[in-house]
């Protein structure tokens, strides 16, 4: 169907009877040539008619067939019959069987796609702009042939993809890693903090793609926010995809998982017997959290089924799933031998044991003051939420049992970051405690000194980090003439700021009039006349 963009022609009823007789001549079996002259002449009338009927389907029918025919297009629908007419009866103007019919566009007028001639019409296959039927011929066809060309690629990279999945994967080194220098290397681990150990260590990777991953994997990497590679990732995953056995260590949060899940997903995607692979972790949260992330990377991935094992859940659903045929095992080292125990699961066909321990060398924990209970409530959720570090808050409204399981867990290591307000300020030897950070600023010097005093007792030596903005503005000049003595390094907004200025001016006003009213050897008289000068006076 055609949508016509041209305003409707009306003709009088001799000129439309003089159309009707060509139409019948036409039918009759006029050439090609002629019936497209006379269709020409026919249309190009434009007075006014009374209502005349004058169905344009046939010599429509008529004038295309042939067109369509030679563009290799057979029947192609043309639209609804053409006999509409305007309020008063009056007929649209025939639509135009062939570009050289239409005139060129004006400036700001639609463009046929095909000629770019006068877009008249609108192709209701395509919502594009078409000057005859002839160009929406041509249209149809070019359609037709990038929607071929397009399934046929998809086809392509369906079938590429399913041959990678079915073909061995064997893990060697990108031309480009290959190309590098041995130096470039070395130094490229030495700034990233990448130190190895072990016989014949394949060299980093600098991006995802020089592993050779499925594209199906790859997009899931960028679906899941995996840009480019972190340190440990660089260096762990072609450990892990050449089969070796891997001790690694590195801060929370430097993408570890990730590290050994890769390796992982292409070990056990061409393996025929389940499970393959099992993953221990130390806790329910860390063991539900790999198995979230193993879901997300194997997304689309044929037959790459995972089951969770961990306590405080139903054992039953867990066992279920184990036999459905699964890959891929997420336990906790409890539940993993509860279920060992009770059921008949037999594990000799998994080939790889993954142990993410999330466990780091002790670092002492940190202490945070805030101003405020709810203040220590919101820092330590977020804290805990953006770095995984076992975080929690300690404030007035805690009862006594849970400040004393705070404190037992400080010193046992179990909290890594404990955010308070001023009530572990006081009293408490915390030696274990060897940076202190005060996020909001104490009202007082007195307080100020007490809070980064946690850090460092007992001869110790430790670092205190304090926040400091324009709500402390009364304090700058204190805590300058505090702390500039220990050789800390100050910012400069502190040291240029206004009110920092304004407070030593005033000291040193106060300083000059204290000096002043002393009394020496040497202004003892001057004292003595001002006095008796103030006394007559009175």
């Amino acid at each position: 169907m055609f949508l016509p963009r041209s305003v409707k022609v009306k003709r009088t009823p001799d000129e439309d009877r003089s159309c009707t007789a060509k139409k019948h001549k036409l039918s009759s079996g006029g050439s090609l040539l002629e019936e497209t002259t006379e269709f020409q002449d026919c249309k190009s009338v434009g007075t006014e008619t009374s209502a005349s009927t004058y169905n344009l389907s046939e010599t429509v029918q008529e004038h295309t067939e042939p067109a369509a025919a030679d563009l290799g297009v057979a029947n192609t629908p043309l639209g609804k019959d053409n006999q509409n007419t305007d309020e008063d009866g009056s007929l649209e103007e025939p639509i135009k069987s062939f570009s050289k019919s239409q005139r060129w566009a004006e400036p700001g007028e639609p463009v046929c796609v095909v000629c770019g001639r006068y877009g008249e019409y609108i192709c209701d296959k395509t919502d594009e702009d078409v000057c005859s039927l002839e160009c929406k011929a041509k249209h149809l066809l070019q359609t037709q042939a990038k929607e071929k060309q397009l399934r046929s690629d998809q086809c392509t990279d369906s079938q590429a993809e399913a041959h990678l999945l079915n073909t061995p994967y064997f893990y060697k080194d990108h031309s480009f890693i290959l190309g590098l220098q041995d130096e470039q290397v070395e130094n490229l681990k030495l700034q990233l903090g990448i130190a190895v150990q072990g016989q014949q260590v394949p060299r980093p990777i600098v991006e995802f793609e020089h592993c050779g991953f499925p594209e199906t994997l790859n997009n899931n990497l960028k679906n899941s926010g995996y840009e480019v590679p972190t340190p440990i990732q660089m260096q762990m995953i072609p450990v892990g995809l050449l089969g070796r056995d891997i001790l690694a260590s590195a801060d929370t949060g430097s993408g570890k998982t990730a590290a050994f899940l890769l390796p992982v997903i292409m070990k056990v995607l061409k393996e025929t017997e389940t499970p393959s692979a099992l993953i221990l972790a130390p806790t329910r949260e860390l063991a539900i959290q790999i198995e979230r992330q193993v879901k997300e990377l194997m997304a689309g991935l044929p037959n790459m089924r995972t089951v969770l094992l961990v306590g405080g859940l139903p054992l039953p659903p867990q066992l279920h799933r184990l036999k459905q045929s699964v890959k891929v095992i997420i336990a906790t080292p409890g539940r993993l031998l509860e279920i060992l125990k009770q059921s008949s699961v037999q594990l000799h066909s998994i080939k790889i044991v993954v142990v993410d321990e999330d466990k780091k060398l002790f670092k002492p924990p940190v202490l945070v003051f805030v101003d405020c209970k709810l203040g220590a409530d919101l820092l330590s959720d977020a804290v805990h939420k953006i770095t995984g570090l076992q975080c929690t808050a300690m404030h007035s409204e805690k009862s006594q049992v849970e400040r004393t399981d705070i404190l037992q867990g400080l010193l046992q290591e179990k909290y890594e970051v404990i955010v308070s307000t001023g009530v572990l300020g006081r009293g408490l030897d915390l030696v274990n405690v060897k940076l202190v950070v005060n996020f909001d600023m104490p009202s007082t010097m007195d307080e100020y000194v007490h809070q980064v005093g946690r850090a460092g007792r007992l001869g110790h030596s430790g670092t205190a980090i304090t926040f400091i903005n324009n709500n402390s503005k009364k304090l700058f000049w204190d805590v300058v003439k505090r702390v500039k003595p220990t050789g800390t390094i100050l910012p400069p907004q502190l040291l240029n700021s206004p009110y920092l200025h304004d407070q030593k001016r005033r000291e040193q006003q106060r300083l000059k009039q204290l000096q002043s009213s002393l009394v020496t050897g040497d202004n003892i008289m001057d004292i003595i006349k001002k006095h008796n000068k103030n006394n007559s006076q009175r």
